[in-house]
């Protein structure tokens, strides 16, 4: 390698990792935070080099022992917050899918997220369960973090009588602060259909304080407060 290819490292590597800022805006991905993770790590990379490139004239001025501390303390914080990543990303929660012997419904294969978003919330909106079972099921498939559509993959497992699977899924919503109040609302459904009457109420009476206005739960749980009390 020549020095003048040499001198166009620290450029070459800025472009790069302009690259890798620039690609989850421009396309979806499940890697965003690895991507930026390597953008960072290629802009320190270029930085490095440039100091590098100027090793001889920092030694000349008598700052190259204090521009290597500044270099060391740098890549520390890069290693440590790159383990950190590692470790967010090992720990993201691996959802269980109800398996079935058969497609239930022929999901577009050409389809993005944003459009099987759409195509989910047509299916809610005309009662299409096996439709929205596996749209849904797609969706978390292509981003296990989207707690919205894993609710409603748990919404269809619980209409298809998938109850166990529903349960978990709906745990994970529940666990990552992103239930709404007909989450826990199928959640009491699902246990209640396992004879979890106990915990189908808890989840009823959540669902109720989140939401006030559901009268038809309401008589539910009065109903089933009275069938308690007369047993």
């Amino acid at each position: 390698m020549n020095s003048r290819s040499i001198h166009w490292t620290p450029q070459a590597l800025s472009l790069i990792s302009a690259l890798f800022f620039i690609y989850p805006f421009v396309t979806e991905t499940l890697y965003k935070n690895i991507c930026f993770a390597t953008g960072i790590f290629l802009l320190f990379s270029a930085w490095l080099a440039a100091n590098l490139l100027k090793m001889e004239d920092l030694k000349d001025r008598g700052r190259w022992d204090e521009q290597k501390k500044v270099m060391y303390a740098m890549l520390i914080c890069l290693s440590v917050g790159a383990v950190l990543l590692v470790y967010y990303e090992a720990k993201m929660p691996k959802y269980s899918i109800a398996v079935t012997k058969k497609e239930l419904y022929r999901v577009p294969p050409q389809l993005n997220k944003h459009q099987l978003k759409e195509l989910g919330s047509e299916c809610n909106t005309y009662g299409n369960t096996l439709c929205s079972h596996d749209v849904f099921a797609k969706i978390v498939k292509m981003d296990s973090r989207d707690y919205r559509a894993l609710g409603n993959l748990a919404m269809a497992q619980t209409h298809l009588g998938f109850h166990k699977f529903a349960i978990e899924n709906f745990k994970t919503v529940i666990k990552n602060k992103a239930a709404t109040y007909d989450i826990y609302r199928f959640l009491g459904d699902a246990l209640l259909k396992l004879d979890k009457p106990e915990e189908a109420l808890k989840a009823y009476k959540k669902s109720l304080k989140m939401n006030p206005k559901q009268s038809s739960l309401k008589t539910k749980i009065n109903n089933f407060t009275k069938q308690r009390h007369s047993l």
